[in-house]
């Protein structure tokens, strides 16, 4: 992955929310081993999904991006040392960095169910960053393009997030332009929906 310009990037695979990820794998592994295990005393399994149909295509380009599809999610404060608010962080990504990856960022105390975003996404104080933003880490040409980038068109829609004791859920929608953070890079095209319940991770 290229060297880190942004904030964002600093945090898209950070070790913490690797092992965030590693947890998640492992807790379900051991919740479907739980329901198996005993017919007298079964564990209730955490129900879990993900439904993706979302597409990334470069500028010039009609083929799809294959992107990674590891997740990594959780809920909590994000960033304390600047962001400093309660977020919700849905990251898909290629353990062998081989692939791109993306995030979607939610400030939870600060988003609306339903709402739709206009990009370019702008920063409302006292916020440091937007409530809703998306971010494309495309490895294989070096780029990284994010929803407030000012060549950003288009929309993003969370049409319904929870964080609770244990589960996250996120329904959204995008048909949008993700501008790039380098000058004369190419933007890529973002369309489709991705609906996830998956078990509860605290940020890092």
């Amino acid at each position: 992955m290229p060297g880190p310009p942004a904030r964002r990037l600093k945090h898209f695979l950070s070790p913490s929310l690797v092992s965030v990820s590693t947890g998640l794998l492992l807790l379900i592994i051991t919740l479907v081993a739980a329901c198996h295990s005993s017919h007298r005393n079964p564990v209730a399994p955490v129900t879990f999904s993900v439904t993706d149909s979302l597409t990334f295509t470069r500028a010039g380009s009609s083929t799809p991006v294959v992107m990674g599809t590891m997740p990594l999610v959780c809920c909590g404060l994000y960033d304390p040392s600047f962001v400093n608010e309660p977020a919700m962080r849905i990251v898909l990504y290629d353990p062998d960095a081989q692939k791109p990856g993306w995030q979607i960022l939610i400030l939870t105390n600060r988003a609306q169910a339903g709402a739709v975003t206009t990009l370019p996404t702008v920063v409302v104080a006292p916020s440091k960053v937007p409530h809703v933003s998306m971010f494309v880490a495309d490895i294989e040409n070096g780029n990284e393009l994010n929803s407030d980038s000012q060549e950003s068109t288009g929309t993003i829609t969370v049409h319904s997030f929870s964080c609770t004791a244990t589960a996250i859920q996120i329904d959204f929608s995008v048909d949008a332009t993700l501008g790039s953070e380098f000058a004369n890079a190419p933007s890529m095209e973002v369309h489709g929906t991705f609906r996830a319940t998956l078990p509860m991770h605290s940020c890092p």
